[in-house]
């Protein structure tokens, strides 16, 4: 339905003030809309640019730091949770204990850092002072949290070499590769037909995913194969490298063959969420369409009878397109649907306001789990920077504010806010790989 340039451009549309979304989309096409929007986003970029060059250079260096050291961190924090099922696995809970203590601290530690990162990303102006103490902080956080990961996966890796058995662990290493290489024809399949069921845009996340998963599968029975060689001509010693190194890589691309599937499952459930807010989207327009005919003012009818002709036009453009990217139809009739509601505030009494939410929150809910879901996909493997990551990484933390939030319109907003900052976390996510 959507391309991915008409997705990033939607993701980014949506950061803006719906009220002005309104009058632009009355104004012109949507396909005019979206190109001020790219011109409206590129100056920004330009003008953060120009900014940027302008900065203190011993400033820009630590932030550079920063940056470097906030990406590795969460790389990390994400390949010893692995470990972690591993040792559990190997050597039992109690005998983890101290990996499963480092990789608590090492994530309290990175949600601590993210979100000083995005103090500093904000649109609120931070002065030199606190661009320093907060890239400082950062650093120290991460550099204390890799210290004390590195610190207990060797005394881990010294545990495990001691108690290894070459000849039983290369046998079952063999064994994880032909299980996961069975999988890959069913991850291909999977694949065509995910493609011949929603746009490009849809899949992009794990499109090279199954190709991926096979090189890594190569690579593991490689190493396998080096460590028998080893093995018959110096012992168990020599092996312990190659075995390791074969378990990553299966143990990789078993991620990313699971990530295939979690994402087909993750496009019906967008699927399903788009056909119900179709739904509702044609409903608050014939219940819009009751306020429209008799507005408290003129001006409110006027603004409630603009925002229902967009909604319209979307609908219009969502149900009559081609193979469907669902996340970001979702996207484009809730930004026409929100825009709708901010038409129809002024009509609204408190009760009517707190009736709605209540009724909208679940689907904003799930949309944003959906694009965090999505999003967090696409950054598998290392692929994202440090501004994209924190926008994630803000993205979940507002979803939790919105579940845990008792106030329908509170919460409704702030799912609202989450689903805006994962959008805006896929698109820098994408521009990182230009």
């Amino acid at each position: 339905m959507l391309g991915m340039p008409a997705r990033t451009i939607l993701t980014l549309t949506a950061v803006g003030d719906s009220s002005a979304v309104v009058g632009a989309g009355i104004g012109a096409i949507t396909i005019g809309l979206l190109f001020a929007a790219a011109l409206a986003v590129g100056f920004a970029v330009l003008v953060r640019r120009g900014r940027a060059a302008r900065r203190d250079p011993k400033r820009d260096e630590i932030g550079r730091r920063a940056n470097i050291a906030l990406v590795r961190l969460d790389d990390e924090v994400a390949s010893m949770r692995d470990e972690l099922g591993f040792a559990v696995a190997q050597f039992g809970d109690a005998r983890a204990s101290a990996l499963a203590a480092a990789l608590d601290s090492a994530s309290a530690n990175l949600a601590s850092a993210f979100v000083l990162k995005q103090r500093l990303d904000d649109s609120v102006p931070d002065t030199s002072t606190q661009q320093r103490e907060w890239n400082g902080q950062i650093l120290m956080l991460c550099e204390t949290a890799r210290e004390r990961l590195a610190a207990e996966r060797a005394v881990f890796d010294s545990l495990r070499g001691s108690e290894r058995n070459a000849p039983r662990d290369l046998e079952a290493v063999r064994e994880r590769i032909d299980r996961e290489q069975a999988r890959l024809p069913g991850s291909h399949e999977l694949l065509a037909r995910l493609r011949s069921q929603y746009a490009p845009a849809a899949i992009a996340p794990v499109s090279e995913t199954a190709d991926e998963a096979g090189r890594l599968l190569d690579a593991a029975r490689t190493s396998s194969d080096s460590a028998a060689e080893n093995l018959d001509e110096t012992g168990a010693t020599a092996v312990s490298a190659s075995i390791r190194s074969s378990e990553q890589n299966i143990r990789r691309a078993a991620q990313l063959l699971d990530e295939i599937e979690r994402h087909s499952a993750a496009l019906e459930s967008a699927s399903v969420r788009l056909a119900s807010l179709i739904v509702e989207a044609r409903s608050e327009v014939a219940a819009a369409r009751a306020v429209r005919d008799s507005p408290p003012d003129p001006a409110t009818g006027s603004a409630i009878a603009e925002a229902i002709t967009w909604v319209e036009r979307t609908l219009a453009e969502v149900t009559t397109n081609g193979p469907a990217d669902p996340d970001a139809a979702i996207a484009h009739i809730q930004a026409t649907a929100d825009a709708l509601d901010t038409a129809l505030a002024g009509a609204r009494n408190q009760q009517q306001r707190l009736t709605h939410a209540r009724e909208a929150l679940d689907g904003a809910l799930l949309t944003a789990r959906s694009q965090i879901e999505t999003t967090r996909a696409y950054m598998v493997g290392g692929r994202a920077g440090a501004a994209a990551r924190t926008r994630l990484a803000e993205a979940e933390r507002l979803l939790a504010l919105a579940e845990a939030e008792s106030d329908p319109v509170i919460a409704l907003d702030t799912a609202r806010s989450s689903a805006t900052y994962s959008r805006d976390a896929d698109a820098l996510a994408r521009y990182d790989l230009l």
